[in-house]
C-alpha cells in the first residue's frame, strides 16, 4: 500500500513482519545490517519502510506481510453486544485482522500471541480492571507502542481524564456511534481518511 511507504517501524513491528524476535531485529540494527535511526542517544530504534523493504529483499524474506500492511485490532469487552457490534463495524470499515477477547486473561494471551497494533479495551471487565490490562500491555517491549482506546459507560469525566496515566491514548464513552468509533480507530492507526469506508447498513 502506498501509504505505508511513509511508515516508520519499531523493532517490535519489524520483528512481527519478519517473523523473528525483537532481539534479533535489534542485533541487525546494531550490526548495521538494517538501516534506521534512534530516537535520541540510546533511544528506541526506528526503521523506515524503504530500509525494511530493502533488507527483506536482500535476505529473501517474503514481502507479503509488509506489502499487505495488515493491521491487527484486538477488541476486549465482556458485553456480548459490543463484542459483536465492534468487530462487525471494523470489518466493514477497513482491511483489519480483528481479534476478540471477553476477559482480561484472554486479552493477555491474545496480546502475547499477536502483538496487536490497536486494542479497543473495556475499562470494566469481569475478571480485572481494564486499566491493569493497559498497564501490562504497555510494559511489554513488543507492545509498548500499541495504541489503546478505552471504552466504558461507567466512568465519569474525572476518571476518563486520568486514563492517559495508565497508557490509554484515547477514550470513548458508551454508547457511541459506529462513525465515531471508526474515526477514532482511523486516527489512532494513522490511516488516511480514504482508507476508511462508510459502514454498510
Amino acid at each position: 500500500m502506498s501509504d505505508f511507504k511513509n511508515k516508520v517501524f519499531t523493532s517490535g513491528e519489524v520483528a512481527a513482519v519478519c517473523g523473528v524476535s525483537p532481539d534479533t531485529v535489534s542485533r541487525w540494527f546494531d550490526l548495521g545490517q538494517i538501516e534506521g535511526y534512534r530516537l535520541g542517544p540510546g533511544g528506541d530504534r526506528r526503521i523506515p519502510y524503504e530500509s525494511l523493504r530493502k533488507f527483506m529483499l536482500s535476505h529473501g524474506i517474503p514481502l507479503n506481510r509488509l506489502e499487505e500492511g495488515e493491521r491487527r485490532i484486538l477488541v476486549v469487552d465482556d458485553d456480548p453486544y459490543y463484542l459483536d457490534v465492534i468487530p462487525e463495524a471494523l470489518a466493514q470499515a477497513g482491511d483489519y485482522r480483528i481479534l476478540t477477547a471477553s476477559t482480561g486473561f484472554d486479552a493477555g494471551a491474545q496480546v502475547v500471541e499477536h502483538n496487536p497494533d490497536l486494542i479497543i479495551l473495556d475499562i470494566h471487565l469481569s475478571d480485572m480492571d481494564g486499566r491493569m490490562v493497559c498497564e501490562r500491555v504497555k510494559s511489554r517491549q513488543e507492545t509498548k507502542d500499541t495504541r489503546i482506546l478505552g471504552i466504558s459507560g461507567y466512568i465519569d469525566d474525572g476518571e476518563a481524564n486520568k486514563l492517559k496515566d495508565y497508557g490509554f491514548e484515547d477514550y470513548l464513552k458508551k454508547p457511541f456511534s459506529i462513525a465515531e468509533l471508526n474515526e477514532r480507530v482511523q486516527r489512532l492507526l494513522n490511516l488516511p481518511a480514504s482508507k476508511v469506508s462508510r459502514p454498510k447498513h
